[in-house]
């Protein structure tokens, strides 16, 4: 299953995405940097109209928190206030559709109609 959660960005979000995800996947090693590369590869080709599964918004998450961490680290807590609380605001913004889109496609929450089972004579 996958969805667009970036359809509703605009085009200076999806720049930040790209840039915390570009980031990112300098620092990773092995094969957790070839999972991240090819979320990264595809927001880079598609944009908005990518689509990702739950695995791909972490990703994305993941990179906009980090990139503030690392924005906390060498500028100091008090410096560079807004654009930490933009990567936070964004990070729970796809993290909030990540949810909505795992609590819609998960198969112990869709409920089924059982047939109604014949009441067993016990006497």
């Amino acid at each position: 299953m996958m969805t667009k959660p970036l359809s509703d960005l605009n085009r200076a979000e999806l720049e930040v995405i790209l840039s915390a995800m570009r980031l990112q996947v300098r620092t990773l090693k092995g094969a957790e940097k070839d999972l991240f590369s090819l979320d990264y590869q595809k927001v880079l080709k598609k944009g908005r109209e990518v689509e990702l599964d739950g695995m791909g918004m972490k990703h994305i998450c993941y990179a906009l928190r980090r990139k503030a961490l690392m924005l906390t680290a060498v500028y100091g807590n008090e410096a560079r206030k807004a654009q930490k609380k933009m990567l936070y605001n964004l990070a729970y913004k796809i993290t909030m559709k990540r949810i909505r889109f795992q609590e819609e496609h998960n198969p112990l929450n869709k409920h089924k109609e059982t047939p109604a089972l014949p009441k067993a004579d016990v006497s």
